[in-house]
């Protein structure tokens, strides 16, 4: 039964529990006094690869036979691009009349042409996050030909493959064992566009896969179990690195860990919702903050310096951080409402709308 094209809610609310794993993970400062505290929000990073498995998996979704690559395109630029530039120019405003920090134009052109995530020199620039929108541009230039190529492919070629990406994205954290550990180096060989397409063709495979009518074997209530569980081994791992020296602590490592995890938990929440099942992932509360998850990860840690400056940063004693910590999230969250329903919604919707009277065209 061709499902792609269902509304699957859940999986904007799932969107949100990355987006603040991302924020924990850049906060963690806050909660270095309680070890265990610190530990666990160091796995938060994973909201990163389970965005990038998602987007494979919505983008095979979505899907309409019917695009013209200019709409596609289109349609992925009017979605990124304007709130893009808008924090980008926030930080850049930011940097040079309150942070007195120099600003590097050639940082601004990398950033706003998707490129920073190509260059190592680049590579992290005034707003940290955004080398990850590099990665996705990427992804969303490819995907046309990937899943042209993937359509035609056995669905036993396609499960062949998801364990191939979960075994390629394993291979270039264990070669990080051996290597230079350089910045430059993990950059090339763990977070390049080339490095990450392993988590986004999972997806893809999955996605593929549930449109042609493959079920996994449990719901979404043991996917989310199955998830707890494995960042909890990764806690432990973390708490007892001799138990697999050397490899513990390498950029990124829990990264094939968990991708298969986060391909389950999101294929059971996309069939849930198929199925009209209730589920709190659509609640309305969820979706909402799902909808501002977008934002919140474009602008959070910006918010995090403006607090910092203004006296709320890392201090001593575990209180006082837990209340700055939470005051950064709050303040995190009505900076990204206010982007979502002033910048990004109605940009994507007038950009969008440049295109409507262009009749589609099947390809």
């Amino acid at each position: 039964m061709p499902l792609g094209g269902t509304r699957v809610d859940s999986l904007t609310g799932l969107r949100w529990f990355a987006a603040f794993g991302v924020f924990l993970f850049h906060a963690r400062g806050y909660l270095k006094e309680s070890t265990s505290a610190f530990e666990i929000t160091a796995i938060g990073y994973e909201g990163v690869p389970f965005f990038f498995v998602l987007s494979g998996f919505v983008m095979t979704w979505v899907a309409r036979p019917s695009d013209t690559p200019l709409q596609y395109y289109w349609r992925r630029f009017a979605r990124i691009w304007p709130l893009l530039a808008v924090t980008t120019a926030a930080t850049v405003a930011l940097m040079a009349w309150w942070w007195h920090t120099p600003v590097s134009k050639a940082d601004i052109v990398w950033t706003l042409t998707f490129a920073q995530a190509w260059s190592t020199e680049h590579f992290m620039t005034m707003n940290i996050v955004t080398w990850t929108l590099a990665v996705e541009a990427f992804f969303y230039l490819a995907f046309p030909l990937i899943l042209r190529v993937l359509l035609r492919r056995s669905s036993a070629l396609l499960a062949v493959l998801a364990v191939l990406c979960v075994a390629a994205t394993a291979s270039t954290r264990l070669i990080m064992v051996g290597l230079d550990k350089s910045p430059e180096v993990e950059r090339l060989v763990v977070a390049s566009p080339i490095a990450l397409t392993p988590m986004f063709l999972l997806g893809v495979c999955v996605g593929l896969l549930v449109r042609r009518g493959w079920r996994p074997p449990f719901g979404v209530g043991v996917a989310t179990a199955l998830t707890a569980g494995t960042i909890l081994l990764c806690w432990l791992w973390i708490r007892h690195p001799q138990a697999l020296h050397p490899y513990t602590g390498t950029f990124g490592f829990f990264d094939a860990v968990l991708m298969p995890a986060f391909a389950l938990l999101i294929a059971t929440a996309a069939l849930r919702d198929v199925q009209g099942w209730r589920s709190i992932l659509r609640s309305r509360l969820l979706v909402k903050l799902g909808e501002w998850s977008f934002a919140y990860y474009l602008c959070h840690v910006v918010v995090l310096k403006v607090v910092a400056k203004l006296g709320y940063g890392p201090t001593t004693g575990l209180a006082a951080n837990t209340m700055a910590l939470a005051v950064a999230a709050v303040a995190a969250l009505v900076v990204a409402a206010l982007l979502h329903e002033t910048v990004e919604k109605p940009a994507e919707r007038r950009l969008r709308r440049l295109l409507s009277a262009r009749r589609p065209r099947a390809v």
